[in-house]
């Protein structure tokens, strides 16, 4: 009976030694998506394609499909919700469903799903 514990106590502490490592990696995301409608309802949106990376510290950084650097200002991060600004609109990524709404100044709303990579 002891050993039993004892393998299980050092079982645990295996298996939250291996679990640590995970969380202080950088988690990256591919997301692809478009304006859910644009101005001109005749024109076809073209599709938004971002890779975004999430880092320690609330440390967060987008590149677009074209290689253009987005600086994201992380406004709040919570187990359901990450909300960020750029100059150009405000996100919101929601962690459970991955899901990312970027809502421009000018009013338009783009839907983009994510997906870690």
């Amino acid at each position: 009976m002891v050993y039993a514990n004892g393998l299980a106590i050092g079982s645990l502490v295996l298996l939250a030694m291996m679990v640590e490592p995970v969380d202080a990696a950088d988690r990256q995301f591919s997301c692809k998506g478009q304006l859910i409608r644009d101005a001109n309802p005749d024109v076809q949106p073209k599709p938004i394609d971002l890779n975004v990376t999430l880092g320690d510290g609330n440390k967060l950084s987008m590149k677009t499909a074209e290689g253009v650097a987005l600086t994201p200002r992380m406004i709040s991060d919570n187990k359901i919700q990450l909300k960020f600004s750029t100059k150009d609109f405000v996100g919101e990524y929601f962690h459970y469903t991955g899901d990312l709404f970027l809502i421009y100044h000018s009013g338009q709303l783009a839907r983009l799903t994510c997906s870690r990579t």
